[in-house]
């Protein structure tokens, strides 16, 4: 069955959110500060979004708890799927196929992962790109895995590893009439993923 058009490829959570707001004055006394008033230092461990930032222009700031999450198991609180990705047809609003994204073998209790490759459905952040050949490529989950997702049916046909969190929106370029995928691989603090430096291009197969 050959896929309506147009047509929109969302990636997006499913999990509770808690955010506070916090009168500037006491933000001010506990030296919150908002991210371009912070000096560079490589040594600092940085901030999640969010957490304790000062607003622009209101007497407020914000502080976005990760409170999703239980004590002491650290897991969400509700269970799976946390996020998925979901086809949409643009004329009427209709969701085509719609499936969980992110498998569990990096994630469990006690911020110990499972090893399991059981599609759970993990929180994200980072974007997709689509291919004229009609895949979908997204890493943004919490796996640690860039994959490929055939945009009609929503089957994923393609895993990698990164070697480090793929919360970044790949991209594709086209040379000599091939199709390369590339992403930045750098880690997420506040999605837990591992840090690193990576910038990774991947051949797709030539067109025959």
């Amino acid at each position: 069955m050959p896929l309506p058009q147009p047509a929109l490829f969302a990636i997006y959570n499913d999990m509770p959110n808690y955010n506070i707001l916090v009168p500037r004055a006491k933000a001010d006394a506990m030296g919150w500060k908002p991210r371009y008033e912070i000096p560079y230092n490589p040594h600092d461990t940085g901030h999640a979004e969010g957490a304790g930032d000062p607003q622009i222009g209101v007497p407020y700031a914000v502080n976005v708890n990760a409170g999703w999450r239980l004590p002491y198991t650290g897991m969400l609180c509700k269970e799976p799927p946390y996020g998925g990705i979901r086809a949409i047809d643009l004329r009427d609003g209709r969701t085509i196929w719609d499936r969980p994204l992110g498998t569990a073998r990096r994630n469990g209790p006690f911020g110990l992962p499972t090893g399991l490759p059981i599609n759970i459905g993990t929180p994200n952040n980072g974007g997709s790109v689509v291919t004229s050949s009609g895949l979908i490529f997204v890493a943004a989950v919490t796996d640690d895995l860039i994959r490929a997702i055939d945009m009609k049916t929503g089957k994923e046909v393609w895993s990698t590893e990164l070697p480090a969190g793929g919360q970044a929106n790949p991209m594709i370029y086209t040379q000599n009439g091939r199709e390369y995928l590339v992403i930045v691989a750098a880690g997420h603090h506040f999605m837990e993923t591992p840090v690193g430096d990576y910038v990774l291009a991947y051949a797709l197969p030539e067109q025959k």
